[in-house]
């Protein structure tokens, strides 16, 4: 967003990307930052976990994503260690209803892929955390991800169905200019910073 358009227009909206993480999260997140329009990814400047915020905001009463300033989008909302688990994206819901006017983003790949990188997600790590928090084998977290990427990817469809304010994005197949365009009533998206960032990278070191 620029500057003239956050100060003449008459909303405030949001970038809320609500696809799971392993989609491109830092990728859009570098975008968004790089074309002016702040945002958060995984944790704010004072390193606080945004899921973490945002659950504590819905148990306090509060709006999901209060307490994050100026930030215009959001491209993370997830955390996991050894004890605790959490995809914020399943709150869409919740996020809805507090932002009606926000941008809804389902960024997302095929099932298979978005499991293996999962999977080796910071050198395997990432899913000896969630065998972990979950009691589970590697198999069953596996299976477990998969049912979980179809119920998601369809309760999320069904609820945004004719939603103007909501678009799929699958990151290997669309271009970025849809979403550009798509964003471009409120946002100045420069797609020349779109990239892939963090593949394979070790990122889950700060989630546990």
């Amino acid at each position: 967003m620029t500057v003239e358009k956050l100060q003449s227009g008459q909303s405030d909206p949001k970038i809320i990307l609500i696809g799971l993480n392993r989609c491109a999260t830092t990728s859009f997140h570098k975008l968004f930052q790089n074309s002016g329009i702040p945002s958060v990814h995984w944790e704010d400047e004072q390193g606080l976990n945004l899921a973490h915020r945002m659950v504590t905001n819905i148990a306090m009463g509060r709006r999901p994503l209060d307490g994050f300033g100026a930030v215009r989008a959001f491209t993370d909302i997830a955390f996991v260690n050894s004890r605790f688990m959490l995809d914020g994206a399943r709150f869409f819901r919740e996020l809805h209803a507090a932002y009606p006017d926000a941008y809804f983003l389902l960024n997302t790949r095929n099932r298979d892929d978005w499991i293996a990188s999962r999977a080796n997600h910071s050198g395997g790590r990432y899913l000896e955390r969630c065998c972990k928090a979950n009691g589970q084998t590697a198999d069953e977290i596996k299976r477990g991800w998969a049912h979980m990427y179809d119920v998601h990817h369809s309760e999320v469809e069904a609820f945004f169905d004719d939603n103007p304010r909501f678009l799929r994005f699958d990151i290997d197949r669309d271009d970025p200019q849809s979403f550009a365009d798509w964003l471009s009533p409120d946002f100045d998206v420069n797609i020349a910073h779109w990239g892939h960032y963090n593949r394979g990278a070790s990122e889950c070191a700060r989630t546990g």
